[in-house]
């Protein structure tokens, strides 16, 4: 059990920090202003290229104005794959969610950094308590 633990808690830590970069890029791609980037409105991702060679774009990162936001072509279906496009360009159905994605990117971030904390106050513990 103790051994499992130990594992439980390097492993812990070795991805927490993967997960910080993953929120931290995360946050700054929906909100580019966070950089002090100035330029175009929104950014696109190409997910697709059909058969003819006409790209399809996705849902623009950032927040562009709302009304001329491009979320993809129409009829595009209500596949998983569209579905998750939408949910990572911070759409559901027709909703502009994208403030939600800052919720859950800060609050990763939150968490992330106040369990790396925690984890390395255990191991300094640990190694007071093995020098003794």
């Amino acid at each position: 059990m103790k051994k499992s633990r130990q594992l439980h808690l390097w492993i812990g830590l070795l991805t927490s920090f993967l997960i910080l970069i993953e929120a931290v890029t995360g946050l700054l791609m929906v909100e580019p202003w966070l950089m002090g980037v100035n330029g175009p409105p929104e950014q696109r991702v190409e997910f697709e290229k059909p058969a003819t060679g006409e790209v399809v774009e996705s849902a623009g990162f950032g927040r562009g104005g709302g009304a001329g936001r491009h979320f993809g072509p129409a009829g595009q279906g209500n596949s998983i794959r569209s579905v998750v496009k939408n949910l990572h360009a911070g759409r559901i159905g027709n909703t502009d969610v994208s403030f939600l994605l800052d919720i859950v990117a800060v609050g990763l971030i939150f968490l992330t950094i106040t369990g790396m904390i925690m984890s390395i106050k255990v191991l300094k513990a640990q190694r007071i308590r093995h020098r003794r």
